[in-house]
């Protein structure tokens, strides 16, 4: 095999190059999906995203992006191009690309032939193409349509063609593509496995400032950050030879991520501000209530379908500015209420918004958050909506985990 070009240590990895062909892709017509889900499989199998190309429905240009992919990356997996239609015709610039003419396929042939009659369809003659192989190539069935995929092999490195279409994309991936490749190529790498802390409350810098060193010092597994809206995503990613040992590693990376910012992580992975605060009240038991002055209903939008109707008592909604605590009393006293959540926001100097939120129990517990909010109100409410679902969270987190301390000891 010759040697990959992004291999420089002593244990090398397997790299890939995902090449998604398509004008709609590159216009922007088309949000392209298959890259992402693409390189988060082959992270499972310990094979690393190097680089990602997007390509239109021009010869040439695929020509060079494959040929490209193939001079520095392990693993070259295209989608698009393989269609019945003028064009489509990755298999041709593959064929090219590899220095292997195409050739019939006659089983594969009569397979595409067998789908059009079982629909009562007549094949038409442009689909005849779609029975064409790069000699040496191997098919890879499509029950999902008749594009048929595959793969071929040229000095060591695999070439991995498949339709563009995510529902036949994602599960040829799954039940055929990785199997394949972790076949090949699993001993050089191992597992890479990931896992996502969200942190809120403050700023991407701010979180950048607090764990530098952890980034800085941490190998494996390696540490990140991404900011989204609403939240920051600290991203672990552990590289090991089974799920368990890249489980312990990820448990040492966040142990050390929740020394640092521990009490603004609220959740992992898929897991949702929204989500997450729910989740507490449906187990603190609590009736709730919402007082809007300020995001325009957002967030017992965000609250309301996660909560099962005897748990949420509605709310107001109000264009005129009230205190925070003055609506979380009304919705205690009027909406029949055990935990009221109320946000206000009060114009200020500058165009920015003093925004005061309010977390209240029947018995006078509660939090109590004012922030100055500047920007576009957009903007601002997004970011309310944010620290108002983030003070409900907290509050019933803290008292949740009170409630366990002080819980006597089983007998």
């Amino acid at each position: 095999m010759e040697t990959n070009p992004l291999n420089k240590s002593d244990a090398p990895q397997t790299f890939a190059e995902v090449v998604t062909i398509g004008s709609e892709l590159v216009l922007g017509q088309l949000v392209d999906t298959n890259a992402a889900y693409i390189a988060r499989s082959l992270a499972e199998i310990g094979v690393g995203l190097a680089f990602h190309t997007t390509v239109g429905d021009d010869w040439d240009r695929m020509r060079i992006a494959l040929r490209t992919a193939l001079s520095r990356a392990d693993i070259v997996i295209a989608t698009g191009g393989l269609g019945p239609t003028e064009d489509d015709f990755t298999r041709e610039v593959v064929a090219e690309v590899l220095d292997a003419p195409l050739e019939l396929q006659p089983d594969l042939l009569a397979y595409i032939e067998g789908l059009f009659q079982k629909m009562g369809f007549r094949m038409a003659p442009n689909n005849r193409k779609q029975a064409y192989l790069p000699k040496g190539g191997h098919v890879i069935p499509n029950p999902r349509g008749t594009a048929p995929a595959f793969w071929a092999e040229t000095n060591g490195r695999v070439l991995v063609a498949l339709p563009g279409v995510p529902f036949e994309t994602e599960p040829l991936l799954r039940e055929a593509v990785l199997p394949m490749l972790q076949q090949r190529f699993a001993p050089a790498g191992g597992l890479m496995i990931n896992r996502v802390l969200k942190v809120t409350g403050i700023g991407e810098s701010n979180v950048d400032d607090q764990l530098r060193d952890i980034i800085r010092s941490s190998t494996n597994p390696i540490i990140g950050l991404q900011a989204s809206p609403g939240e920051i995503k600290v991203r672990l990613t552990a590289r090991a030879g089974s799920t368990e040992e890249a489980g312990r590693l990820l448990d040492q990376g966040e142990a050390r991520i929740m020394a640092q910012v521990g009490p603004l992580v609220f959740g992992r992975d898929d897991e949702t501000l929204a989500g997450n605060a729910a989740r507490l009240v449906k187990a603190s038991g609590y009736r709730l209530a919402v007082m809007d002055g300020l995001t325009r209903g957002r967030v017992a939008a965000d609250l309301c379908p996660l909560l099962p109707e005897p748990l949420f008592r509605g709310g107001w909604i109000l264009a005129d500015p009230q205190s925070a605590r003055d609506l979380a009393e009304k919705a205690l006293a009027e909406l029949g209420a055990d935990l009221a959540l109320a946000v206000a926001g009060f114009p200020g100097e500058e165009g920015r918004i003093r925004t005061e939120i309010q977390v209240r129990t029947r018995d006078g517990r509660g939090a109590e958050r004012i922030l100055d909010l500047g920007g576009p109100p957009r903007i601002v409410g997004s970011r309310a909506l944010t620290m108002t679902l983030f003070t409900l969270w907290s509050f019933l987190r803290d008292e949740q985990t009170a409630k366990t301390a002080g819980a006597p000891e089983a007998l």
